[in-house]
C-alpha cells in the first residue's frame, strides 16, 4: 500500500516529504486535495459507464 501511495504523490507532483512549515503546507495540501478529486471522479465516471454497459435490460 505504501508504494501505491508513494507513486500517488509522483504523479501529482508531490514531495513524499512533509512541509515544514505552514507556507509550504496550504499548496501541498491543495495539490493533495486536487488529486484525490481527479482521482475518484475518474474512478466515478469509469464505475457509471461499468454499470451502464452491464445494464442489459436497456437494450
Amino acid at each position: 500500500m505504501a508504494v501505491i501511495v508513494a507513486e500517488f504523490f509522483q504523479i501529482i507532483g508531490v514531495d513524499a516529504v512533509p512541509p515544514s512549515n505552514m507556507a509550504e503546507l496550504i499548496p501541498y495540501l491543495l495539490t493533495v486535495v486536487v488529486g484525490v478529486a481527479l482521482v475518484s471522479g475518474v474512478f466515478g465516471v469509469i464505475g457509471r459507464l461499468a454499470e451502464n454497459i452491464m445494464n442489459w435490460r436497456r437494450f
